[in-house]
């Protein structure tokens, strides 16, 4: 079989991508070859960028622009966003939890980024995700209500009752983003599961 080693090289790093299959990798390596010289450079800077000009904030755990000159920080937008509620933080599993709540709502407050969930059986404790940040956090600022954007997978569940008894600890109030029933959803077509959900978190209108 004719191959390019390299051209198998950039294929197989492509499938690391999530949701990126070996098919799927082989489209978009023919369409960077495809394109011109100019188009894949900027790519590649861009990709190397994430090893020298992207940073993760040690307070909020936001991927941040790298700033030399700024001694022990970075140039974090959410750590230095203006005219927002002090007294609310948000608490999300990812980074990219954080653009889809700011791109879908008029929420005014601070964000906090955990490294992923808890999740013992993967090595996922609560010093690995964060946790003990986020209980510094807490015990040093004077945050009035901490709201839990956590998947509501096993492990999304689990480590938003966890973060639940830090906050009772430090007497902050805890919100939980509701879920259920979907915009436009049919109650036929929903699992048992979000059906209860919905009915135990209904509200008096």
């Amino acid at each position: 079989m004719i191959k390019s080693k390299y051209l198998e090289n950039l294929i197989d790093a492509l499938t690391i991508l999530p949701g990126v299959g070996r098919k799927t990798a082989q489209r978009m390596a023919y369409s960077l070859l495809h394109n011109n010289v100019e188009k894949s450079l900027f790519l590649s800077e861009q990709l190397r960028n994430i090893e020298t000009k992207i940073i993760k904030c040690l307070n909020c755990g936001m991927y941040s622009d790298f700033d030399p000159s700024m001694t022990n920080q970075v140039n974090c937008p959410n750590c230095n966003r203006e005219n927002v509620n002090a007294d609310l933080v948000c608490v999300v599993e990812s980074a990219s939890d954080v653009y889809t709540i700011d791109e879908s709502t008029n929420y005014n407050g601070y964000y906090f980024v955990l490294q992923g969930n808890l999740s013992p059986i993967d090595g996922r404790g609560p010093s690995e995700i964060g946790l003990d940040k986020l209980e510094t956090k807490l015990r040093e600022t004077n945050i009035k209500e901490l709201i839990l954007a956590t998947n509501t997978t096993i492990e999304g569940e689990a480590t938003a009752h966890y973060i639940k008894d830090i906050a009772a600890k430090n007497n902050i109030n805890v919100s939980r983003l509701a879920f259920g029933l979907p915009i436009n959803g049919e109650i036929g077509f929903l699992d048992s599961e979000t059906i209860s959900h919905a009915f135990n978190e209904r509200k008096i209108l």
